[in-house]
């Protein structure tokens, strides 16, 4: 029996071996990883398996990975494959991508369309931006007190993209409460920054006897600093017709992340 067990050891080995086999990354790949095909698909660019790298990209693009998307676009564009680039940017374009954006400007330049890469550089400088925003407004009137305001904004890439904002206000101070809708234009000098004014119209909601007017009459002009999608800062001064001219000081949060923050409250 003892004889025996040298011959048996190595059959023991290999079918442990077999067992334990690590799938290579082409294997996680066919069987539907894109993270496994974006990967190998870096590896090939490394070995210089140009044609190879692409086709990986190119599942893993048809997985739902937005970044072998860009990267595949992105390499067909440097090799002057406009047409074969194109797909994939648009792609990641659909998901309000600026880093997407300004590669499809650099395709539509490559063509000679300047006014349509003209038009993709001015989207991309707000594309990413939030589409609905809840924001909260510390005001410090110049006659004294402090107030504090409300907001929904609404600035969809159909209106100027994202520079047309539409909204409203819940507006509290010292001696006067208002609910207003909004309207306003953003003007962005960068991706992270852009100077607006809005107009604010609306009802009082207290009682007051000494209104001049039965409804708030306002404007605001500030500028904002702006985190991509997930937010704003705000800072900037406002006036009304029958209220005091007030410093403000705004936080704005998309409004998925409001949810998440309240619903952990």
């Amino acid at each position: 029996m003892s004889c025996l067990l040298p011959c048996l050891l190595p059959v023991a080995c290999v079918t442990t071996s077999e067992v334990t086999r690590v799938p290579s990354l082409e294997e996680k790949c066919d069987g539907g990883s894109a993270w496994a095909c974006e990967t190998w698909a870096k590896q090939l660019q490394v070995d210089g398996r140009t044609e190879e790298a692409d086709r990986a990209f190119g599942l893993a693009c048809a997985m739902g990975s937005t970044s072998a998307c860009l990267t595949q676009g992105k390499d067909r564009l440097a090799r002057g494959d406009l047409d074969g680039a194109e797909p994939p940017l648009r792609k990641v374009y659909d998901e309000d991508s600026e880093e997407a954006t300004l590669a499809l400007a650099d395709l539509q330049d490559a063509r000679g369309d300047q006014v349509g890469a003209a038009q993709l550089r001015y989207e991309a400088l707000s594309i990413d931006k939030s589409t609905t925003e809840f924001a909260f407004a510390w005001r410090v009137p110049f006659d004294g007190g402090l107030g504090m305001a409300l907001d929904v904004n609404v600035q969809p890439m159909g209106l100027k993209a994202r520079r047309l904002t539409l909204g409203a206000n819940l507006g509290l101070g010292p001696n006067l409460v208002s609910l207003n809708a909004t309207v306003g234009y953003q003007h962005f000098v960068t991706n992270w920054f852009a100077p607006y004014g809005r107009a604010l119209v609306g009802p009082y909601l207290d009682n007051s006897s000494s209104r001049r007017i039965p409804i708030n009459v306002g404007a605001e002009l500030g500028m904002k600093f702006f985190a991509g999608p997930i937010g704003h800062l705000g800072t900037g001064f406002g006036t009304s017709l029958d209220g005091s001219t007030y410093y403000f000081l705004e936080a704005g949060l998309d409004w998925l992340l409001t949810l998440a923050v309240l619903a952990h409250l």
